[in-house]
């Protein structure tokens, strides 16, 4: 498995971008957020993508040089339209947006359609964290991006919704939450296949309903991704749709959508309108240390707290490298090769 400076990555999406039109803060804007999913250990939402992208774009999907418009705002709240631009650039232009409200307002909250995929949501909830303020940020499929199965029911109904929130602290990294509905993304899907690799029997469910454990019977079948706790990542799905979806001109998810991507809710809360910021920090830095004074169960050497193996992964690939699969260098370099990017 290849180990590629960061650097490097950053520098090939960059170009390979900027060579089938975007624009440099277009290209850069994913470059960076490609890569820096792959710094947290999301490979699947990572540089994998790359190829994925350009089809995108030469298939028309995504709309290069277009222009985030706010449709309608207050003080606190904007619904935001992307226009099919790159999805990095309209949910990085979101978070901004409802950053900037919550300078004035307190609470800053957008929504967002006609947005492509995004990839990793932490990447964005993380903007409002340097903020000294809390990020939060939920999605859904745009109507469509059908891929897990309801509990207690079977086929692909819904989409693998997320919730992604960070907060400031006190320690060299924010506190960060980035969960899927389901058991597991389905990009993890792909990766293991790239890799050769069977996935956990409660990961995927066939037609019938019988677990699978080949991610080739989700990523060229119709096998469904399991929520996870059952009802309970279920439930959180349901909720995350309507958040995303209905209060957004996207709509929630639905049978024969006509279009896919990410609708979004996207909030920002400024942390000294409730509580200054140094006894927020102080208050977060005491709650860790309590919570890592437990004593560890047995196959574990120590508690992690909600972004820290995030943290820890990131400042390791930083130093020594990112691995990443052969099949997915290969695509990769095939892309690169096409736009003559020298990798």
């Amino acid at each position: 498995m290849p180990i590629l400076n960061p650097d490097k990555l950053r520098r090939i999406g960059r170009e390979v971008f900027e060579r089938i039109g975007a624009t440099p803060e277009e290209a850069q804007i994913v470059a960076d957020l490609l890569v820096s999913s792959n710094l947290a250990g999301h490979d699947s939402h990572g540089v994998v993508r790359i190829p994925q992208y350009v089809s995108g774009v030469q298939s028309g999907q995504i709309q290069l040089g277009t222009t985030v418009e706010i449709e309608r705002e207050t003080d606190a709240t904007a619904v935001v339209n992307g226009h099919w631009g790159f999805g990095h650039v309209t949910a990085t232009e979101a978070m901004h947006i409802a950053i900037q409200k919550a300078q004035k307002s307190a609470v800053g909250i957008a929504t967002v359609h006609q947005c492509n995929h995004i990839g990793r949501l932490g990447g964005y909830p993380v903007l409002a964290a340097a903020e000294n303020m809390a990020g939060l940020m939920t999605n859904n499929g745009h109507g469509a991006d059908l891929s897990m199965a309801p509990w207690g029911g079977l086929g692909r109904i819904l989409p693998a919704n997320c919730l992604a929130v960070a907060f400031p602290s006190d320690r060299d990294f924010p506190i960060a939450l980035d969960l899927t509905a389901a058991t597991a993304a389905g990009g993890k899907m792909r990766v293991a296949l790239a890799r050769g690799e069977r996935v956990p029997e409660n990961w995927l469910i066939d037609a019938k309903g019988n677990p699978t454990t080949d991610p080739a019977d989700y990523v060229h079948g119709n096998a469904a991704l399991t929520p996870f706790g059952d009802h309970k990542g279920y439930g959180l799905s349901f909720i995350f749709d309507i958040l995303s979806g209905a209060l957004s001109p996207a709509g929630c998810t639905r049978k024969n959508s006509p279009v896919t991507g990410n609708a979004l809710f996207v909030q920002a809360i400024r942390i000294d309108a409730f509580q200054h910021i140094s006894k927020f920090k102080a208050e977060i830095g005491q709650f860790i240390d309590y919570v890592k004074s437990a004593k560890t169960a047995p196959g574990f050497d120590e508690i992690l707290v909600p972004g820290e193996r995030s943290y820890r992964t990131g400042c390791d690939r930083e130093a020594n490298g990112v691995p990443i699969e052969e099949t997915t260098w290969e695509h990769i370099c095939e892309t690169a090769k096409k736009f003559d990017v020298k990798v």
